[in-house]
């Protein structure tokens, strides 16, 4: 159990380490945050100051909920007719149909449009055009181009544009550059216009834009925003963002009168409709009629008969009723088998007269007609807009099939009816018939005569009143949609640019832009960044870092004892002496993998802390390739460990003092030709062997390992082998090549060393003022002793 709790909180402190060090990575970059984020502030500001005002244009309209449900009419119950939102859903879809927007663009003749160029927008000069254009009949100019014009003088003007246009079905670049007069055309393959002077200011830039209706119908249905105003409510909101009020104003009442002409038009159109069809019947039975007139008078005049019998009038006014009720009953069988053939075909369908023209006067049946004709009117518009995946569009085709079920069962029912009056009237009107033959025949033949009159006369009154029945319906139509508000300029509201908002949104930003680009830098950085990452990567003990220091001296332990570099290698010292609690002189061999990692400014300052401590101190310089230990001690280059290998000098003759009491140093020697094959490492082992005895510690600057291998052999017979590692600069695959190195060449005791690590005094928020307090360095630099 104490060794699951031990885990566990060596996991939350390693893992809050992990975050300190994250943090204190962006912390030490605060210079950037700060000048990205007045960066930022003054971005915001200059933006704010340099964009166009932003108005929200607004309109309500009142969806006016017609009692013309078919549920009333269904002899099952339906849970999505009866949805209460369902036609406002029904008509938000309509709404956003490409069809309504293209027709109010259409309407409102935006072929064009005018801008004046600025810094960073193009301001919109809607109904203050500084030109008068004139184009020539069926003239075609490309679309969606920058035109810039620019007035030379009162004459003429230069026109420049660069761009691309499909003008002539396939994809062709614009650039040109012209001088043209006012008043004549300007005509080339992409474009012929003419302008003249209106109120166009001298050194202005204008711009001209043929507009593609297409798209900007698609850019209006983007920004168009419609919306519900409240859950159940019947009230919609038709808003636009703009830098123009008055145009959006104009495009938002155009659209809702384009609206609400659309959901009258059907109605009008089935009013049309039927008073076509009366027209064509009344115009047949007018003829029928002036013959029928013709004949019954002739009859009369040539036979003398003026008035009909007692029985005879009877059987006519018998006749006459069932002659008539046959002919309705006839046009409504018809009616019914047309409905029926047509009533998957929505075109068919909203073409089919009003029934009651014919005399059908059931409730049910108008308004499963009406209902089911508005559906597929709606479907199609909706298409235009939608996909058949869309909520609305699936709503709405299952409304489609209630309502044709509905209706054709309804139809059916009728019709089944229908043939069952006609039967009934074809035998009451053979048993007048059978009345009729017993009249004489003067009588007979003036009631068949007389009867064709009055039926037509009848029928010709009927259908009069029908027309005026649908004329009257046509003139009484009402729009479904009742506007509340129009969008008016008046009523706009100013939305932007908001000043707090874009500082703050440039503050923002200039904060994330630098955590990007550190965070990007970090995670493509492949260099050692803490000694958390060099803990996690190895099992070698990490010992002391010797922090980053700005001092130009190469013995800052010795110019700077007080400093925090010093008390670094104070620490890597302790570090050191608990690592080898042995009696005896000490061998520390000091290695790097690549130069420049620090290796020999870490072995002199090491040397030179050890000796200040009153140790006797033996540095030995075994980088014969590249030696640069004799410039910390400021020494020429002379005889040293070169000399000794060539058997040139012995071992007393090589050990010279430096300026640093208990510090003695043998330099690298003179530079040699083959430096590797001189490096014989049995001497050198004797070397050590023969010195042991004088000194309290030994430290060896070896060569680079990745460039010399073979100086690692000198690990052998030293006590402890150090690796160094410098932060920021070495690579985080040396931390597995180190221990790749340690493995392969049996090293029993080892460790690394970080170098140019964090100064933790700072991080922690100690800074100079400790320092001042008496731990930090003397006010006056100390010299050598």
């Amino acid at each position: 159990m104490d060794n699951i709790e031990e885990v566990i909180k060596f996991i939350d402190t390693h893992e809050k380490e992990r975050t300190r060090n994250l943090l204190f990575k962006y912390i030490k970059k605060w210079p950037w945050f700060l000048l990205f984020c007045i960066i930022g502030l003054i971005s915001g500001y200059l933006f704010t100051k340099n964009s166009p005002e932003l108005f929200l244009v607004k309109s309500r309209i009142l969806i006016i909920n017609e009692d013309n449900s078919i549920n009333n009419f269904l002899p099952f119950e339906n849970s999505i007719i009866n949805m209460p939102n369902s036609n406002i859903e029904n008509q938000i879809g309509i709404l956003r149909s490409f069809t309504l927007y293209r027709k109010a663009l259409d309407n409102l003749n935006w072929d064009y449009s005018w801008y004046k160029k600025q810094k960073l927008y193009n301001s919109d000069l809607y109904n203050n055009q500084p030109f008068n254009l004139s184009q020539p009949p069926n003239a075609i100019n490309a679309q969606d181009v920058p035109i810039e014009i620019e007035i030379i003088s009162d004459l003429k003007y230069k026109v420049n544009i660069k761009g691309e246009t499909d003008l002539n079905n396939y994809v062709e670049k614009i650039d040109i550059s012209q001088e043209v007069n006012f008043n004549e055309p300007f005509t080339n393959k992409f474009f012929n216009f003419s302008l003249t002077q209106r109120n166009a200011e001298p050194n202005q830039t204008y711009i001209l834009v043929f507009n593609n209706l297409n798209n900007l119908t698609n850019k209006y249905l983007t920004n168009t925003r419609i919306n519900v105003e409240e859950e159940n409510s019947d009230i919609i909101s038709v808003s636009l963002e703009g830098e123009v009020k008055q145009k959006d104003a104009d495009f938002i009442n155009e659209l809702n009168n384009v609206f609400i002409q659309f959901g009258m038009q059907n109605k009008y159109n089935s009013s049309e409709k039927s008073i076509e069809f009366i027209d064509s019947q009344l115009l047949r039975i007018k003829k029928s009629l002036d013959t029928a007139e013709e004949t019954f008078s002739t009859y009369r005049r040539n036979n003398q008969v003026m008035n009909l019998g007692q029985e005879a009038q009877i059987v006519y006014s018998r006749l006459e009723e069932i002659e008539q009720e046959q002919y309705l009953t006839e046009l409504q069988i018809e009616y019914y088998k047309d409905l029926l053939q047509y009533i998957d075909d929505s075109k068919k369908m909203s073409e089919m007269l009003n029934p009651s023209i014919i005399g059908i006067t059931d409730p049910s049946l108008n308004s499963l007609l009406t209902r089911l004709t508005e559906l597929y009117s709606r479907r199609e518009v909706l298409s235009y807009s939608v996909e058949e995946k869309n909520p609305t569009y699936i709503v709405l085709q299952k409304e489609i099939k209630i309502a044709r079920d509905g209706l054709e069962e309804t139809i059916k029912n009728q019709l089944k009816t229908t043939q069952s009056r006609k039967e009934s009237l074809e035998d009451r009107f053979n048993t007048i018939q059978g009345r009729l033959r017993s009249l004489p025949e003067t009588e007979r033949n003036l009631i068949g005569i007389q009867r064709e009159f009055d039926l037509n006369n009848d029928l010709y009154n009927y259908m009069l009143e029908r027309k005026a029945e649908a004329s009257i319906t046509k003139a009484s139509i009402a729009p479904q949609v009742q506007i509340i508000d129009a969008a008016l300029t008046e009523s706009a509201v100013r939305v932007g640019p908001n000043l707090l908002t874009n500082l703050v949104v440039g503050l923002a930003s200039g904060a994330v832009i630098p955590l990007l680009f550190i965070t990007l830098l970090g995670f493509f950085n492949n260099k050692v960044e803490t000694r958390e990452e060099v803990e996690s990567g190895t099992n070698i003990p990490v010992l002391e870092g010797i922090i980053k220091h700005r001092y130009k001296s190469n013995l800052p332990v010795i110019h700077h004892p007080r400093s925090g570099i010093a008390e670094s290698f104070r620490g890597l010292k302790t570090n050191l002496n608990t690592f080898l609690e042995v009696p005896g002189a000490k061998v520390i061999s000091i290695n790097s993998l690549i130069p420049g990692e620090g290796k020999s400014f870490i072995s002199s300052n090491l040397s030179a802390i050890l000796a200040k401590n009153k140790q006797k101190v033996l540095l030995i310089g075994a980088d014969l390739h590249r030696p640069t230990l004799q410039q910390f001690f400021k020494q020429k280059e002379k005889a040293g460990l070169s000399s000794y290998l060539r058997e040139d000098k012995s071992i007393n003759e090589i050990i010279v003092s430096t300026d640093i009491p208990n510090l003695m140093f043998i330099q690298a020697g003179e530079a040699t030709n083959n430096p590797s094959d001189l490096f014989d490492i049995n001497k050198f082992e004797l070397l050590i062997r023969n010195t042991r005895e004088n000194y309290d510690y030994i430290i060896i600057d070896n060569a680079p390992l990745l460039l010399i291998p073979d100086a690692i052999s000198t690990s052998h017979f030293s006590d402890i082998s150090l690796f160094v590692l410098r932060i920021n600069y070495s690579h985080k695959k040396q931390i597995k090549q180190i221990a790749k190195i340690v493995q392969f060449n049996k090293i029993k005791r080892s460790s690394i060393v970080l170098n140019d690590t964090i100064n933790r005094s700072y991080e922690y928020g100690y800074g100079h003022k400790y320092w001042k307090k008496g731990y930090g360095e003397y006010k006056f630099k100390m010299s050598i002793a």
